[in-house]
């Protein structure tokens, strides 16, 4: 009885507001409030030239290509760190929409 009586006394409690409650959605997953860590840069090592018989500095190719590829694999990490971060919050953008 006592608890059909506080029922009564909320639902009129409630009603004599008179004004529509706004509810919001429920708070992201916590996986989507995170991007994926950036990728830290490759440690290289300066280039050494040499002096060919023309006078002009000139960088041994297999040092070129060991620094290059290695630059190249950071970018590729660097892009996909940003894709990530760029799709969650395209996907924020979505939710609370």
């Amino acid at each position: 009885m006592k608890r059909k009586a506080l029922a009564l006394t909320l639902s009129i409690a409630l009603c004599a507001c008179g004004e529509p409650l706004e509810l919001n959605p429920p708070p992201p997953p916590a996986d989507k409030l995170e991007c994926a860590k950036l990728p830290s840069p490759p440690a290289v090592e300066p280039l050494e030239a040499f002096q060919a018989s023309n006078g002009a500095l000139v960088y041994p190719k297999s040092q070129v290509d060991a620094r290059d590829a290695a630059i190249a694999r950071w970018i590729v990490e660097l892009r996909g760190a940003w894709f990530d971060c760029s799709s969650r919050v395209e996907w924020m953008r979505d939710y609370y929409d």
